[in-house]
């Protein structure tokens, strides 16, 4: 291997962090809304989650997921638009339900979600 292959460049480094401390958010949250809601944290508006809704919520946090490995893999200006795009979308998705969030834990980890997402997309778009 050559020097270029094995040096990384710090900005891709702290990017990649960034969407693995997001996904992380989200996954305590969720962990939390479990504890506290147990077998009621499955339904929405009162009725069972479907396929479709686990689904959704899959694809939504392989966002985050993808986008670190993207940070590292991907030539820069792919994974620079990539990771502009994922942050606004998640924080386009999460600022419609902020208000379907009734726990304070919950409300505390959301807002701290949309300030890493505007931190992430302002930083992707420095970089």
């Amino acid at each position: 291997m050559t020097h270029d292959m094995i040096s990384m460049e710090p900005h891709r480094i702290q990017l990649a962090v960034c969407w693995v401390a997001l996904m992380l958010i989200y996954l305590l949250g969720d962990v939390l809304r479990l504890y506290e809601k147990g077998q009621a944290a499955a339904f929405i508006d009162g009725k069972p989650m479907t396929q479709t809704h686990l689904m959704m919520a899959a694809l939504l946090m392989l966002i985050p997921v993808l986008l670190a490995l993207g940070m590292v893999f991907l030539p820069r200006g792919f994974a620079r638009w990539a990771g502009i795009i994922g942050s606004l979308l998640l924080f386009i998705v999460n600022i419609f339900g902020v208000a379907g969030y009734s726990g304070l834990f919950d409300r505390v980890l959301i807002v701290i979600s949309l300030a890493l997402n505007a931190f992430t997309a302002v930083w992707t778009w420095l970089w």
